[in-house]
Formats: structure tokens, C-alpha cells, sequence
């Protein structure tokens, strides 16, 4: 029998357009209009994400009920790839003033605008000295020099180099940086939950989040949490981390986050001591352990010792494997070997290899070879969704998700797929 997947994308880079990023960073900052510098089609991209958005908050219950702020294209067509788009970009932004009255204006730049070499800074500038209000432009295009969080990374950065000013630290107050889901999402409801848990308080999530009147004062946060794990967008984060810390003396983190139960423990940790909240950090392991070790009890009789498979396809960047290892071994799964699923360069799965190989000293097989480990499995974990309508597996996330309670979530999903009493299997996702 041959293991084969529905789907597999391997690549090095993002294919992802830089406008949905710049979108991404300002959809909910109340004042601000964004504008494309783009064809019409172009904007469809913005509404389709956002669309998808709110399905999901809505099948995950969040509270998604922020109204985005306008969005405008000034619909560039043949006549300006041909002789410019400076003038229309310029009318654009003219009635995007008239109309929506906005604090702030953010231009996103197209493959078309990048290839016709519009100076798009004058024009914006041109604007924000005839009506008085900041015009910030970004200098990536759309699918031609960048990607999704080369659009975001820079457009957070400019807005914080650009509107944060020096203000008085209000004490036991952080600042969240990053999207991951958005305020909403479960990444930010489980900081939010650990950090009340020690006393500290949320003043907002930046960017994307707060409202342009808010943006000067956001320095007044004693400390900023980083969100997120492995990706790419996490160095342009740490960087603005560090700025402010520079900066504004704000508080960080750096090169830590709570994925997985151990580095959740040991951020708790960290958080603790920037704070000087020591023995507050010190309760809440050990409370966040207890649910650990309870939820482990309630699954244990029903898990231990079944036979599991675990397929791994993803790049080392965006998928790390110690955080469902420490699953495996908390339910004492039994696992004969780590499957690498085929699609990694050989350098990729170098790499995946030797971060395998630092959490277990079991085997580590071949697509092929790993196929009747899949078959005779009960649950199976994996990166991708397999052919076998009656396996019975979970999908790791692309995201990583945060805290103990991203730990039990991946418990109960395990058990309740080895309760199952269907024949035929099904994904299961977290």
C-alpha cells in the first residue's frame, strides 16, 4: 500500500501578495483609510480574506465584531499602466479625504503601480500637505518584490516609528504585538488569560487593532508581548520589540513564546521575573500544571498505549516538533517511527531530521517505508491530510496555538478520535 496525500505545497517562499499584509496591519485601526494603488480586481483579494475571516470567527464563536475601516481602490486601468497612475492615485486620495474625513491614510502598492514606477511617496506627500493629515505609504508591490509579511512588517513599522510618542509607564500594562487571530483568537485569549492570572493587564493589541488616536499613547505600556512562534513575520516582530525597548524603555521577551506546555512554563516564567512577579509566576505553573496533569488522567486509560502514526511535512519554519511531542508522550502514545512525508529539499529535511532526532531517538522513515505504520495506526497526527477514508487523524495546526490550554485541546482531540466508534476515519482539526 502507498501513502499518499490530498494536498502538498513545498516551497521556500511565501506566494502570498504584500497588500493583504498592509490591509491586515490597519483593518480595525478606527480613523484610517486604506487605499490600493491597484486594479479594481485587486481589492477582491482583501474582501475574500476578510470574508473568510469572519466565517471563521463565527465557527469558533469569537467575538468578530469589529467593523473594518474603508477601504478604497483607485482602479487602475490600461491607460495608466501605459502612461501613469500618479494623477489617479492622487484623485484617490482626494476623495478618500472628501468623503471618509480620515486621521491617517495607508497606500498599499500593486504589481502594476511597482512595474509602471509610480512615485507614489510625492504623491502622498503632495496630499498630506493640501489637507493636513498623514499619508504613509509602503514600498512593497504586491506580488513583485514581497509577500503577506513583508506588507505587514512594514507597514507596523513605519506606523510605530512614525505615531508613538514618549509617555508615562502605567504600571503591570503590556502591550500585544502581532496578529495571530486578533484579539479574538485563541492566542490572544490565553495570553490575556495567563497574564490577568499574575496581574497584569492588556492595553491593546498592535497593529491592526487599536485606533489611530490610540497609536501616541501605546508607549505608555510598561512591557510588549510578541506574538507568535516560528514564522517568518517573528523577526520583523522582535525587531519592533526591541525598537520600543530601546526607544521607550518597554519591557520584552525576546525569542520566547508560549507553545508547547514546557515553553509555556518557561514564559510564565520570564514574564514573571520582567515584572518582578516572581511568586505570582511561580502559583500559576504550578496551577496551569495541575490542569495539565488532570486533564492527562481524564485521557490516559483511553490513550495509553495506542498505536499511533506521526507524519510530518511541513518546513522546519513553519512547523516545530517538540510542542507534539511533549502530546505524544504525555499520553504515552505508542509511536514505532517519525514519518517525513515526501516534498523536503534535501537540505529541509536535514533540517527537520535533526530537530526530530532532539526530541526522540526513534527511527525516522520515508513516506514509503512509513505506509503501513499509517495503516495499522488507530490515530493519526499529521501535517496533511492523507488518503484513507478510514484513518482516523488529527491535523497539527499551521498556526501554533498558545498555552495549556492549546495542550489539552490537542489532548481531547486524541482521545476523542481513539472513543470514536465509526469505521470509517475523518480529519480532525484543532
Amino acid at each position: 500500500m502507498s501513502l499518499k496525500m490530498k494536498r502538498f505545497i513545498g516551497k521556500a517562499r511565501s506566494c502570498s501578495c504584500s497588500m493583504t499584509g498592509v490591509w491586515r496591519a490597519v483593518t480595525y485601526c478606527d480613523g484610517v483609510v486604506a487605499v490600493f494603488h491597484s486594479p479594481r480586481a485587486c481589492a477582491h483579494i482583501a474582501r475574500t480574506m476578510d470574508v473568510n475571516s469572519c466565517y471563521s470567527n463565527l465557527a469558533e464563536g469569537r467575538d468578530g465584531s469589529h467593523k473594518p475601516v474603508p477601504l478604497i481602490s483607485d482602479q487602475l486601468g490600461e491607460r495608466e499602466s501605459i502612461f501613469g497612475g500618479v494623477e489617479r492615485l492622487q484623485q484617490c486620495l482626494s476623495y478618500a479625504v472628501k468623503n471618509y474625513h480620515p486621521e491617517c491614510i495607508v497606500i498599499a502598492n500593486s504589481c502594476v503601480s511597482g512595474v509602471i514606477g509610480d512615485d507614489v511617496e510625492s504623491a502622498a506627500a503632495e496630499t498630506e500637505k493640501q489637507y493636513g493629515i498623514p499619508v504613509v505609504t509602503v514600498s512593497t508591490f504586491g506580488f513583485l518584490d514581497g509577500e503577506y509579511y513583508d506588507g505587514y512588517i512594514e507597514t507596523a513599522t513605519k506606523l510605530m516609528r512614525r505615531f508613538f510618542r514618549p509617555c508615562r509607564k502605567e504600571r503591570d500594562t503590556v502591550l500585544l504585538l502581532g496578529d495571530s487571530g486578533g484579539p479574538w483568537g485563541s492566542y490572544a485569549k490565553e495570553v490575556e488569560r495567563l497574564l490577568e492570572k499574575m496581574g497584569i493587564r492588556i492595553i491593546g493589541q498592535f497593529p491592526g487593532f487599536m485606533p489611530f488616536h490610540e497609536w501616541p499613547r501605546l508607549s505608555r505600556a510598561e512591557a510588549v508581548v510578541v506574538l507568535g512562534g516560528n514564522r517568518k513575520p517573528m523577526d520583523g516582530l522582535q525587531e519592533m520589540a526591541a525598537f520600543l525597548h530601546e526607544t521607550y524603555q518597554m519591557g520584552t521577551v525576546p525569542g520566547l513564546y508560549p507553545i508547547g506546555t514546557a515553553q509555556t512554563m518557561r514564559w510564565i516564567a520570564a514574564v514573571g521575573r520582567l515584572f518582578h512577579r516572581e511568586k505570582a509566576a511561580e502559583a500559576l505553573i504550578a496551577e496551569e500544571q495541575d490542569r495539565l496533569d488532570e486533564a492527562v488522567i481524564r485521557y490516559l486509560p483511553v490513550t495509553r498505549g495506542k498505536r499511533a502514526a506521526l507524519c510530518i511535512g511541513r518546513w522546519l519554519r513553519y512547523f516545530r516538533p517538540d510542542s507534539i511531542w511533549e502530546i505524544v508522550r504525555q499520553l504515552q502514545l505508542r509511536i514505532p517511527a517519525v514519518i517525513l512525508l515526501d516534498g523536503y529539499t534535501p537540505a529541509e529535511r536535514e533540517k527537520m531530521e535533526k530537530a526530530v532526532r532532539t526530541c526522540t531517538g526513534l527511527p525516522i522513515v520515508d513516506q514509503k517505508s512509513g505506509a503501513e505504520l499509517v495503516r495499522s495506526a488507530e490515530v493519526v497526527l499529521t501535517t496533511h491530510e492523507l488518503q484513507g477514508e478510514d484513518l482516523h487523524q488529527i491535523f497539527l495546526p499551521m498556526l501554533p496555538q498558545a498555552g495549556t490550554t492549546a495542550a489539552i485541546a490537542m489532548m481531547e482531540a486524541v482521545y476523542r478520535a481513539l472513543c470514536s466508534r465509526q469505521k470509517h476515519g475523518g480529519m480532525r482539526y484543532v
